[in-house]
Parts: structure tokens; sequence; C-alpha cells
């Protein structure tokens, strides 16, 4: 679970990666003290929000691509894991560069 401490500070990380200045929003409160329409809130932000911003700052997720259809609606595809790679997964992914030969030649020149 996720205090309200760390929540508050992952927002003002979020805030300033998005250029929205907190002081802003701190004034406009002053000046309409008693709750108006017009006063400026925070954005509130669904869970699910908060998790594809968390992983896209992670680099957890990448943008696969954009979609725009013929009523211009947008969508964005995102694919990556949360699995983090083990010692085996990057020394494959090492020797999947080489050709298999070579591989071989390393292999059984080793044993």
């Amino acid at each position: 679970m996720i205090s309200d401490n760390q929540m508050e500070m992952f927002m003002k990380k979020v805030m300033d990666q998005l250029g929205v200045q907190e002081e802003n929003i701190s004034k406009d409160n002053k000046k309409n003290p008693k709750g108006d329409k017009n006063k400026s809130k925070k954005p509130v932000l669904a869970t699910s929000q908060i998790i594809v911003i968390t992983a896209l700052l992670a680099n957890a997720l990448d943008v696969t691509s954009f979609l725009v259809d013929k009523n211009q609606d947008v969508q964005v595809v995102l694919t990556g894991t949360l699995r983090r790679k083990s010692q085996l997964d990057k020394i494959m992914d090492q020797v999947g560069q080489h050709p298999f030969d070579e591989v071989m030649k390393a292999f059984m020149g080793r044993y």
C-alpha cells in the first residue's frame, strides 16, 4: 500500500515532469478560499494512470505505436514486462547476437 506522503512526493515529481507548477495552484486556492467552481484543483489520477506513468518513467513500458482512426481517435499501444531479467537472460541476449557456429566453437573449446 502506498502512503499519502509517498503519493504526494510522487505527484510532485510527476507534476515537475509535466511542467505544472504547484505555486500557480496554491495562489489560485488563496484567491478562492470558499471553494468556487473556478478554483483550480490538482488533477486526480486513477490507480491505472499512476501505474502507467510509473512504468513509463521506469522504462518498463515502451510506446510501440500510435493509432489514429478516421474519427481522429488516438490510441497509444504500450508494450513491456514487469519481469526483471535474470543473469541467464542477460547472457542469452549477448550470446544471441553472435553466429551459431561461433557460439558452438566457443562452447566446445571451453569443455
